[in-house]
């Protein structure tokens, strides 16, 4: 009994079957996969590497909203990740040239932010989520060809199979690969997704109502034209 009680004694604690809680699938692509995170709230077994503290958000006063709640996901449609963007910020940012247009979109894929230009001044940007390693975003040069308002996203197969009602604000800007409105996580600031670019429903509205094409309001799948544009998308690392 003595020795069965050392051993007892010097035995690690075991990981749990439910150490790490599933989050429902994102959008994007057709070909994804179930996401994994960290649920805080549960302990994490001896040995496992404990997850990395995200960095703070690149925000500077004035704000444009107010910071956005991690852990809660109440009041979906007001939450926030909007921010004024100072030079110090932008110049962390990797270099790219500037496009002879009036209004276009960047996305930074390794600091996980979208800026909005207009007139060759930065107006505002948000923390998004990209593309996960297996399922990445797209790099290169595009423009917005098609806006829908709301939608259902569905893909995947097995495990990885998500359907999900609901999807606000969408502008596709190559293939499947979008910007929309996301209400299932709240992790912005890393990468998320199967392919598109996930932003809060608030911040993904400013940009729809910002780009072009100008949606009519009424058609569910709205295309750009030659005399309604899409607004130009660069993205990159």
């Amino acid at each position: 009994m003595v020795a069965f009680a050392i051993l007892l004694a010097a035995t690690p604690g075991m990981a749990r079957a439910n150490d790490h809680a599933v989050n429902p699938p994102g959008a994007g692509t057709g070909n994804s996969a179930v996401a994994m995170s960290t649920d805080p709230n549960l302990p994490i077994a001896a040995g496992l590497p404990r997850p990395l503290m995200k960095p703070p958000l690149p925000f500077t006063a004035p704000q444009v909203g107010p910071v956005i709640k991690r852990t809660l996901l109440d009041d979906i449609e007001n939450r926030t990740t909007a921010f004024l963007p100072a030079p110090e910020m932008l110049s962390k940012l990797t270099p790219i040239d500037y496009p002879d247009e009036k209004r276009w979109i960047r996305v930074d894929l390794s600091e996980q932010v979208t800026i909005a230009y207009e007139n060759g001044r930065p107006i505002r940007g948000f923390v998004i989520s990209s593309g996960l390693p297996r399922t990445p975003t797209v790099l290169g040069e595009y423009r917005i060809r098609t806006k829908v308002r709301a939608q259902t996203m569905t893909g995947g197969t097995g495990s990885g199979y998500y359907n999900l009602p609901n999807v606000q604000w969408v502008q596709y800007f190559y293939s499947d690969y979008s910007f929309h409105g996301t209400y299932w996580h709240s992790d912005f600031g890393q990468p998320k997704s199967h392919g598109c670019i996930n932003m809060t429903n608030a911040d993904a509205k400013w940009l729809f109502d910002w780009a072009g094409p100008t949606w009519d309001g009424k058609t569910a799948w709205y295309r750009s034209s030659q005399e309604n544009p899409g607004t130009l998308v660069i993205v990159h690392e």
